[in-house]
C-alpha cells in the first residue's frame, strides 16, 4: 500500500467513524412522552419485579425501567435493589444505561441498598431526592424515596423488606 493510500484510508476510516459517532448519539436522543410512576417492592412478592415501559412521543417503547434486587451472597435474601433503565431489546443482566459510562466504582444514586436505608430515607448518602442526569440520552430522572423497611440479617448486614419510590422520568432540557 502506498504512501497516499494510506492517508486516504486514515481520513476516510476517520470521516466514517465521525459519521457514525454522530448517527447513533442522534438516535439516542429520542424524546419520550414524561412518565410519573410510584415503583414499590415488597419482600414478600419478589418475584413479582416491578417494570414500567418508556414510551416514546411516537408510541414505541424506546427503554423499561424496572427494579433490579441485588441478593446476599449464598441466600435468597435482598441487600438491595437497583434502579435499571434499559433498551427493551436488551436481555443482559448487567447493562444499566444510568449507569456512568467507562471504568467506576461504588454506590451510585440509583442503587439502594438495605445498609444505606437502615438510618431512614432522609439519611441516606445520596438523600431522599435524587437527580439523574442521562445526557447521552437526553433524560432526566427524578426519584423521591418515600418509605423503606429493613430488618438485621446478621451483625451489621440487613435486607430490605420494602421499599416505595416516586419516579419521574422526562426529556433533559438544554
Amino acid at each position: 500500500m502506498t504512501p497516499i493510500e494510506r492517508i486516504w484510508r486514515f481520513f476516510f476510516v476517520g470521516f466514517l467513524t465521525a459519521v457514525l459517532s454522530l448517527t447513533c448519539d442522534a438516535a439516542e436522543k429520542v424524546q419520550i412522552v414524561p412518565l410519573r410512576t410510584t415503583a414499590t417492592f415488597s419482600a414478600q412478592s419478589a418475584q413479582d419485579r416491578w417494570s414500567v415501559p418508556i414510551k416514546s412521543t411516537g408510541g414505541r417503547i424506546v427503554y423499561i425501567l424496572s427494579l433490579e434486587p441485588d441478593y446476599w451472597v449464598g441466600n435468597q435474601k435482598i441487600e438491595g435493589l437497583d434502579l435499571v433503565l434499559r433498551y427493551p431489546s436488551d436481555k443482559s443482566k448487567d447493562s444499566n444505561l444510568l449507569a456512568p459510562q467507562g471504568n467506576w466504582h461504588g454506590l451510585q444514586d440509583y442503587d439502594f441498598p438495605a445498609l444505606d436505608l437502615r438510618r431512614g430515607v432522609k439519611n441516606t448518602i445520596f438523600g431522599e431526592k435524587r437527580t439523574i442526569t442521562v445526557k447521552r440520552l437526553g433524560l432526566t430522572i427524578r426519584i423521591n424515596l418515600k418509605d423503606a423497611k429493613i430488618s438485621p440479617i446478621s451483625e451489621g448486614n440487613y435486607q430490605l423488606e420494602a421499599l416505595d419510590l416516586q419516579i419521574e422520568v422526562d426529556n433533559l432540557n438544554p
